[in-house]
């Protein structure tokens, strides 16, 4: 099969990737998805501060990291919303969500993100003014590289483990899936009404979030050839989306993530998905 991102193959690509999106339930998959958590709030400074935490803790089984948001987010409102508890917080604060655990994660970590997040917002006033003050070139990745640059320095020299985890950076050669994908929730708007556009960035910079669903299906449709995700790799992906949809080149994202976390994309062949799929004309799988 010729690649997809050749020619011809490319103008196959996109009906399929047309089909994908019309026939997606925005609607239903969001209230799976860790964006509900941002879409929650209605003032935009809780927006910003509950798609961080959100962003930061969305890896692993959806599952599992839910309901420690759910928890977490269910304390926070109780002191008045994200952004009204970070605004104030304290490190002795750390007592509201003191039997906080997630894996890689636990109080220590989230008193270093909140003391981080508080500074920041007393310089910028958003965390929207930070990322665009950053902005330059085509993508995010400038913004990206200095946001989260300046929430390590903020967050104190001494980095716990589960901190550093959470700050991951383009030029350390990551992904930065979680953050890309906050970037999408802050930046697009869209007609899905899934993504939140509240930060003033064009969306034609945005990064597509890799994660391994967005890889496999990525491979399957020629779209990189990449075993493993990068940020290289995650710029290859979203210029060969581009070349479809110029300004807004992380159209599709939801919509392949949850092809593959449906389990409607088992990965491979299989004989009772895919003849249902509207990606099959131009899968390899």
């Amino acid at each position: 099969m010729a690649s997809p991102t050749s020619g011809t193959s490319l103008e196959r690509l996109a009906p399929g990737l047309e089909r994908l999106y019309a026939g997606c339930d925005f609607a239903s998959r969001r209230l799976s998805d860790p964006v509900r958590f941002p879409r929650r709030y209605t003032q935009r400074g809780d927006q910003e501060i509950a798609a961080v935490l959100a962003g930061s803790l969305a890896y692993g089984r959806v599952t599992l990291f839910g309901p420690v948001l759910q928890r977490l987010f269910d304390q926070l409102d109780t002191h008045g919303g994200p952004r009204a508890f970070v605004g104030r917080f304290e490190p002795n604060d750390r007592r509201v969500f003191a039997d906080f655990r997630y894996r890689f994660n636990d109080p220590d970590d989230l008193v270093q993100l909140f003391s981080a997040l508080r500074l920041l917002l007393e310089r910028w006033g958003s965390l929207g003014a930070l990322a665009a003050r950053h902005h330059r070139g085509p993508t995010i990745q400038a913004s990206l590289e200095g946001l989260v640059s300046e929430l390590a320095e903020a967050a104190g020299p001494d980095l716990t483990r589960g901190t550093r985890y959470w700050l991951s950076r383009p030029s350390g050669g990551s992904a930065c899936k979680r953050w890309c994908m906050v970037y999408r929730w802050m930046v697009r708007g869209g007609d899905e009404d899934v993504d939140l556009g509240i930060w003033p960035l064009p969306t034609s910079a945005l990064v597509i979030p890799v994660d391994t669903h967005v890889l496999r299906i990525a491979r399957m449709l020629g779209l990189t050839a990449a075993k493993a995700g990068s940020w290289r790799v995650a710029e290859q992906i979203t210029g060969r989306l581009r070349e479809l949809d110029p300004e807004d080149p992380v159209r599709f994202d939801f919509a392949l993530a949850h092809l593959g976390i449906s389990g409607a994309c088992a990965g491979r062949a299989d004989a009772e998905l895919c003849p249902v799929c509207p990606l099959q004309s131009c899968c390899s799988g």
